[in-house]
């Protein structure tokens, strides 16, 4: 496609080209729009202006002439490529105005995704681009925009008088040329003027390619994979040490029907084990792989003829150890018959409410609200037994492992109908199924807090060989994440510890020392969160209970002399001021201080507001550090640590 018909293309899909003209070899020249720029077009030239094939600032009909005829020469002659009449020549008005850029590129995971920001010649070294899906709505494209620094142009920056609408108008134009031209492997349009006419597209380049989508082999509807009633654990074991005891110990109490299978036979946990699936009468809708890898596909086989609508594949040794083959096998079972496959390589699954857990993570989980999906499993055991620890519960924990079958992006939306989630936590590795991902956190309702690793091409190797799965390009997963504004966090506790707080804005902190309340302050604010205000009831209140040079002020510096009886005292001032979120008790070790007396506060009452201690120091604050384990107190030993989830 030459230029003149890439710009006619361009044109019917509502983005706006400068004023231009095509003459011929020897043709009269005769255009009204100064000042010009004069560019051969010509298939035997491929890169222009390593020829001198364009001429810049021309200001006449004669001036354009004149370029012509040195432009011919100059091709001909220096750089020995012949041109005929079938070459041209094409005129176009040359603009001034900042440079920006928009393109879209065929991504591996997520399609067509289009990229806006910061253009000509050093848009590789500003990098100031945001990532947009093809089908985002407007509040996703102005959301990914502003995090541009561009973006300050369309909000009035300098007196600038452009306008959001006109970048949502020119996506949206894309995402129909794209979306109506599958075939479109790149699209760059560098530079795109923003000038006093809006947005115009100055230069651009299309590559195309054939377009092969995968059809999948399930022609029916999922089954729901929180739907467990008969379960069955193949690979129930004695041994202590194996997963298949730790899924069967963990397993007690379910609310349905639970069955043991061993070909050992014998008995485990006051169950009988039974030594084949055949013992089992009626259907198994749920089971759990604890075997060998050599067994999972004849056991496969034998399940599903027997109802079978979920299995959890704890096993390994699959694509991860190179056997991609037998892998992709269990996938093909699976959209045969319709049946859901978490895993293989996975720690499991727990449903808070039939209080299911068929994981070998800790057995010891609370009741709560969080839903967590996590590819690596060790990650997930890590996370389980932290939140144990800090008393927080879940409703749901997947491990999905290799993701032969179930991603995150098929299970959120099972989550998002469950009423017992109530947010989703993610921690993934790599994905395959982009678009759909993309497609369900748009449709969810409920907010979901991400990390991912494979952030660095040496870890996205690590991931690669963990999991099998490839970790993709993270800025542009990242963009697409937070353009769907999932809370992507930069740290796997905050996985846990921001669904807590996510709502929070206004936080109060009670301190012994001013300057790590300012260092603290400083951290709030660097997160987005600010610190509540102190109105004159609230001061009063204050000046009622502290000493006379008290900070007035939040940070509530409560004076480097504070014991317990002050912390306890400032506490049940602040947990009744309305409008504050949650309550950081910083503790700094003065001689005086009393750190274990002020968190023991903590047992002795029950706040309105989360109180989160802030242990500052080494030994002479440990035993408050260890009254807080044993008690599961939330507390952090640093600032840092303290706001990493906020």
């Amino acid at each position: 496609m030459t230029e003149s018909e890439l710009y006619q293309w361009l044109g019917k899909y509502g983005i706006k080209t400068p004023c231009c003209k095509v003459v011929g070899m020897n043709e009269e020249i005769s255009v009204d729009f100064f000042p010009a720029v004069l560019k051969i077009q010509s298939p035997k030239v491929i890169h222009k202006s390593d020829v001198g094939g364009v001429i810049l600032n021309l200001n006449s009909n004669e001036e354009i002439k004149n370029a012509r005829e040195k432009m011919k020469k100059n091709i001909q002659d220096v750089h020995k490529i012949p041109l005929d009449n079938n070459d041209c020549f094409i005129i176009t008005q040359m603009l001034q105005g900042e440079e920006l850029y928009i393109g879209s590129v065929e991504d591996n995971v997520f399609g067509n995704v289009i990229l806006f920001g910061k253009g000509g010649i050093y848009l590789e070294l500003y990098k100031d681009i945001c990532y947009i899906d093809s089908n985002a709505q407007e509040d996703e494209i102005l959301r990914a925009f502003k995090n541009t620094k561009i973006s300050k142009l369309f909000e009035g920056y300098r007196g600038s008088n452009h306008q959001m609408i006109e970048v949502i108008t020119l996506v949206k134009n894309i995402q129909k040329l794209i979306n109506e031209n599958p075939d479109i492997k790149e699209l760059d349009i560098n530079p795109l003027k923003l000038t006093k006419d809006g947005l115009i597209a100055v230069d651009a380049r299309i590559k195309k390619s054939s377009s092969i989508s995968k059809e999948s082999l399930r022609k029916s509807t999922r089954p729901d994979f929180l739907h467990n009633q008969r379960v069955a654990i193949i690979g129930a074991s004695t041994d202590k040490t194996k997963a298949g005891y730790v899924v069967a110990k963990n397993s007690i109490g379910f609310k349905g029907e639970l069955f043991f299978v061993n070909q050992k036979g014998g008995q485990l946990l006051e169950k009988p084990l039974l030594k084949s699936i055949e013992e089992i009468q009626g259907n198994i809708d749920t089971a759990v792989l604890a075997i060998p890898a050599k067994f999972v596909i004849p056991t496969i086989k034998e399940l599903i003829p027997r109802g079978l609508k979920n299995l959890i594949v704890i096993t390994a040794g699959f694509k991860e150890s190179g056997h991609q083959e037998e892998e992709l096998e269990i996938g093909k079972l699976a959209e045969e018959n319709n049946f859901n496959v978490l895993g293989p390589n996975c720690l499991g699954y727990f449903n808070d409410s039939t209080n299911l857990n068929l994981t070998f993570g800790t057995g010891n989980l609370k009741t709560g609200h969080l839903a967590f999906i996590s590819q690596s499993g060790a990650v997930l055991a890590g996370l389980m037994d932290y939140a144990n620890a800090l008393d927080i519960g879940f409703s749901h924990i997947m491990s999905t492992g290799n993701a032969v079958d179930l991603e995150s992006s098929d299970l959120i939306p099972m989550l998002d109908r469950d009423p017992n989630a109530k947010s989703i936590s993610l921690y993934l590795e790599g994905i395959s199924k982009g678009k759909e991902l993309l497609k369900n956190i748009r449709n969810t309702k409920k907010p979901i807090f991400l990390f991912k690793s494979g952030k660095s091409e040496e870890a996205a190797k690590a991931a690669f060989s963990h999991t099998g799965n490839l970790s993709g390009n993270y800025d542009m997963f990242s963009g697409l994440m937070k353009s769907l504004n999932v809370r992507v966090v930069d740290n796997i506790e905050a996985l846990i510890l921001k669904p807590l707080f996510h709502n929070s804005k206004e936080i109060a902190i009670i301190t012994n020392a001013g300057g790590p309340g300012t260092v603290l302050t400083d951290a709030i604010v660097a997160r987005g969160k600010k610190l509540y205000s102190l109105n004159e009831q609230n001061i009063r209140a204050l000046n009622a209970i502290l000493p006379e040079h008290w900070s007035h002020n939040n940070p509530i510096d409560i004076i480097g002399d504070a014991l317990a009886d002050r912390y306890k005292a400032s506490l049940d001032v602040v947990d009744n001021f309305d409008g504050v979120d949650f309550i950081y008790m910083l503790i700094t070790p003065q001689d005086m201080t009393d750190p274990l007396g002020s968190v023991k506060i903590l047992k002795e009452k029950t706040y309105k507001h989360k109180v989160i201690p802030i242990l500052i120091g080494g030994n002479m604050v440990e035993e408050a550090r260890i009254f807080c384990k044993t008690n599961k107190i939330l507390f952090f030993s640093s600032i840092t640590e303290a706001t990493s989830f906020l």
